[in-house]
């Protein structure tokens, strides 16, 4: 319905537009009022899929990053007590500390985890703030290039769109084969270990 006007706005440069457009995709990362896939298109429309794909990496780990720290500060304590009430929770917390940045590298590969969890729950443990943070970096710039893409071909051919999501789709299922593979090994190297 407003496909003019948006893509007035667009077209049209300005240094306040790249600022807004960045508080406010932080913003958007850090209270998730839209899915960020929606902003991350818009970035990748307005600026490309480099530089859009840029600018999201960096809001939305610097959002990653806030709410990290944030909840770590305020409300660890309180989280923690309440992991402990649920002995699965407490042993996949264990668990996910151990290898906390395959973890969380994992988790932000795949675009449908929801990152606020990721970040809360992260904050929670007693996960170090560096390895979040590489995890997190490492982590967003294939989803969040994938994402500028996309917005950038909307405008103009809907089928690069779709071979884009594709290939994003097999990388997904590369990604989800090692993981499996090295989970396996790690869980086969763990019980030769309990037998011997």
């Amino acid at each position: 319905m407003n496909k003019g006007p948006i893509l007035r706005w667009l077209d049209a440069e300005s240094a306040n537009h790249l600022l807004l457009l960045f508080g406010a995709a932080v913003l958007l990362a850090l209270i998730p009022i839209v899915p960020y896939g929606v902003v991350a298109g818009i970035m990748g429309a307005k600026y490309g899929p480099f530089w859009g794909g840029f600018l999201n990496v960096i809001s939305s780990t610097l959002a990653a990053a806030l709410l990290f720290l944030s909840v770590r500060t305020v409300f660890q304590e309180q989280g923690r007590r309440l992991l402990s009430k649920y002995k699965r929770m407490d042993r996949f917390t264990e668990l996910m500390e151990r290898n906390a940045f395959l973890a969380v590298l994992t988790a932000r590969l795949i675009p449908f985890v929801p990152a606020a969890a990721v970040n809360v729950y992260t904050a929670i443990s007693r996960m170090r703030f560096g390895p979040f943070f590489a995890a997190t970096l490492l982590g967003k710039i294939p989803v969040m290039f994938v994402f500028a893409v996309i917005g950038d071909q909307l405008l103009s051919d809907l089928r690069d769109v779709l071979w884009t999501s594709l290939i994003y789709v097999l990388f997904l299922s590369v990604v989800f084969l090692i993981y499996w593979f090295f989970r396996r090994r790690s869980n086969n190297k763990s019980k030769s270990a309990i037998q011997g």
